[in-house]
C-alpha cells in the first residue's frame, strides 16, 4: 500500500529540506580547511512536567475547592547551527519543536505516539562592520536588553532588521539600537502591521558590582480596528466587536486580500509603549545575587495601561553542584503592552493578571540540570471576578 504526504507534513518536509540547504550553503561557502573552527553545532532538550489549574465560578462564585486542572508532560527540543565565515560576521539557523506559537516550543506529548515535527526557529544573520556598530536582520531573537522575560516571552522569535552600537568605556559601556519588525503583512494593503522599537541604556561597573539600566520605546502601526494577530485570541487585551456591515479599519483598499470575518474582535486600544529596564547584579563572597525590574506603560491607553515585574535571584546554577533561587512579583493590566508576546507561563499567558513566581535549578553535571517553577497568579477575565491560576513545571535539560 503506498504512501503519500499529507498537507501539514508536506509543509514540515519543505521546511526542514530549506533549512537543509541553507546549512549545505553555509558550508559551502568556507573552505575546506579549518571549516570546523568556524561552524559549531548546538541544542538542548528538556523534557518536562507541568500541572496547571484555575478556580472554577457558577455565577461568580467560587464552587468549593474545585480547580479546572490539567497534567501534561511536554518536550522542547532544539537544534542549531552557528557559522562565522568572516570575523565580524555570525549566521544562524535553528530548528525547534512545538507549532507555530510565537511564545512557545513546547510539543505535548499526546496524538497516539504520532511523529512531531520541527519549525524554523532561528534564522538570521550578525555583522559587525566595524567596531561597536552592529547589524542584524532575519528570524532572530530581540536584540534589546531586558531584565526579565515577563513582557517578551523567552521563546520569542522576532523578524525583520535591527541595527545597533555597543560602546565600551571602562566602567560604562552604553547600548543602543532601532528595530524595525514585521508582525503582519497584509497582501494588496498599505496597512501592515510594524512593530518599531528603539532602546538605549548603559552597564555600569560600580566595584564588584554592575547595574543595567535601560529604557525603551515601542509602537505598533496601524493595530487599531485589525483583527486579532495569533490564533483569534485576545490574551487579554482590550477589543471591540464590530456589527455586521462595517468595514474593518485595515481594508482601507476594498480590495484586500487579507481574510476577516466580519464581525470578529478587533483591537480597541492602540500600543505606543515606554520600557525602563534594570538589573543590579553582584556577590556577597563567592555567592552571586542579582535584583531586576521591568515596567511597561502604554501612553494610548487612558487606563488600565500599567504593568511591572520586580524580583530577585540568588546563586547561580552553572558548575555541577551550583544551584539557584528566584522569585518575581508582577501585575499586568490589560491595555500595558500587546499581550500576544508576553510570558506564556505566567497566569496562562497574556496580561490582565497578577502574582508570584517563584523558580530554582540545580546543576547536575555540565550539561544536565533539574529545576522546578510554581506560578501563584490570579487572573482578571472579562467577567471582572478574580479567579485564583496555579502552576507547577518539573524540568530537566540537556546541552551539547
Amino acid at each position: 500500500m503506498g504512501y503519500s504526504l499529507s498537507l501539514n507534513e508536506g509543509c514540515i518536509a519543505k521546511r526542514l529540506l530549506i533549512a537543509v540547504l541553507g546549512l549545505l550553503l553555509i558550508v559551502g561557502s568556507l573552505s575546506a580547511e579549518g571549516w570546523a573552527d568556524k561552524i559549531k553545532v548546538k541544542g538542548d532538550l528538556r523534557y518536562r512536567f507541568e500541572w496547571y489549574g484555575k478556580e472554577v465560578y457558577d455565577d461568580d462564585n467560587l464552587v468549593g475547592d474545585t480547580l479546572d486542572a490539567r497534567y501534561r508532560n511536554r518536550v522542547r527540543a532544539r537544534l542549531g547551527i552557528v557559522a562565522k565565515p568572516e570575523d565580524n560576521l555570525e549566521i544562524g539557523l535553528r530548528l525547534a519543536t512545538g507549532s507555530d506559537d510565537p511564545a512557545s516550543t513546547n510539543q505535548t506529548f499526546d496524538g497516539a505516539f504520532t511523529t512531531k515535527g520541527f519549525h524554523l526557529d532561528r534564522a538570521y544573520f550578525a555583522w559587525k562592520p566595524v567596531d561597536g556598530l552592529w547589524l542584524a536582520g532575519g528570524k532572530m531573537s530581540p536584540r534589546w536588553q531586558k531584565a526579565t522575560s515577563a513582557f517578551w516571552d523567552g521563546d520569542l522569535a522576532v523578524e525583520g532588521l535591527a541595527l545597533g552600537w555597543n560602546g565600551d568605556f571602562d566602567a560604562v559601556s552604553p547600548f543602543a539600537s532601532l528595530n524595525y519588525l514585521w508582525v503582519d503583512e497584509i497582501k494588496k494593503s498599505p496597512d501592515d502591521v510594524m512593530l518599531y522599537l528603539g532602546q538605549a541604556g548603559a552597564n555600569f561597573k560600580l566595584g564588584e558590582a554592575k547595574l543595567m539600566l535601560g529604557a525603551s520605546y515601542f509602537t505598533y502601526t496601524n493595530i487599531v480596528g485589525h483583527g486579532m494577530l495569533y490564533d483569534d485570541d485576545d490574551f487579554g487585551n482590550s477589543t471591540v466587536e464590530p456589527i455586521t456591515d462595517s468595514i474593518p479599519v485595515v481594508d482601507t483598499l476594498g480590495d484586500t486580500t487579507w481574510t476577516y470575518t466580519y464581525g470578529a474582535p478587533e483591537y480597541e486600544i492602540g500600543y505606543n509603549v515606554i520600557q525602563p529596564s534594570a538589573r543590579l547584579s553582584f556577590k556577597v563572597g563567592e555567592f552571586p545575587i542579582s535584583f531586576h525590574g521591568d515596567v511597561v506603560y502604554n501612553l494610548a491607553a487612558d487606563e488600565d495601561n500599567l504593568g511591572y515585574v520586580v524580583g530577585v535571584k540568588l546563586g547561580k546554577a552553572k558548575k555541577p553542584g551550583s544551584f539557584q533561587l528566584g522569585f518575581d512579583y508582577g501585575a499586568l493590566q490589560k491595555d500595558c503592552t500587546m499581550a500576544t508576546f508576553v510570558d506564556s507561563d505566567f497566569a496562562g499567558g497574556g496580561v490582565n493578571s497578577n502574582g508570584m513566581k517563584f523558580a530554582g535549578a540545580y546543576q547536575i553535571t555540565k550539561r544536565i540540570q533539574a529545576g522546578a517553577t510554581f506560578f501563584a497568579n490570579t487572573q482578571k477575565p472579562a467577567s471582572d471576578t478574580p479567579k485564583g491560576y496555579y502552576r507547577f513545571q518539573g524540568d530537566l535539560k540537556f546541552k551539547f
